[in-house]
């Protein structure tokens, strides 16, 4: 085995189509995070009764 490569090891510099993946996921997720939580503190909705608006009362 001397001088050959481990078919199951990583090539050297990483696998760049897993790291492409892995930051469009990461990517994707914090910015349905962030539009979440910008939709919760400000929803945009002016109806009293808005079925939104219910978990933001005071009296919960």
């Amino acid at each position: 085995m001397n001088g050959m490569q481990h078919m199951g090891a990583a090539p050297p510099g990483g696998d760049p189509l897993g790291w492409v993946i892995a930051l469009g996921g990461t990517m994707a997720t914090l910015w349905v995070i962030a539009l979440a939580v910008r939709l919760l503190i400000t929803p945009g909705e002016t109806a009293p009764d808005h079925p939104k608006l219910l978990i933001l009362k005071d009296d919960r």
